[in-house]
């Protein structure tokens, strides 16, 4: 299952929220299920950057989401981005971050 999270962070808080998402991503990629996971700055518009993640299944995905990285990963979405966008798969349409929160709900 590909994951991506697009984020547009505040502009007084991409720093924090970057380097937040930098130290989450060492305990990420040692989750079960976890098979890649990147982050990409987008190189036309600065705020915007992009988590890139591959997992075994949506399961494994939710079990991490229900952890307490997953949790800090959500806290720190919510709280220091201006806009979220996330995406399941290449063909889905994007959701907002209402789909992280029924993720780490199992809903």
């Amino acid at each position: 299952m590909n994951l991506t999270i697009e984020v547009r962070a505040k502009p007084e808080k991409f720093q924090e929220l970057y380097q937040t998402l930098q130290a989450l991503l060492p305990t990420m990629r040692r989750e079960n299920g976890c098979l890649e996971s990147r982050i990409y700055r987008d190189v036309e518009d600065g705020e915007v950057f992009s988590l890139a993640m591959h997992w075994d299944d949506v399961e494994k995905f939710e079990n991490y989401m229900r952890s307490i990285s997953g949790s800090a990963l959500l806290g720190a979405v919510d709280l220091l981005s201006k806009a979220v966008r996330v995406r399941m798969g290449g063909d889905n349409p994007w959701g907002g971050i209402e789909v992280l929160k029924r993720m780490r709900k199992g809903v």
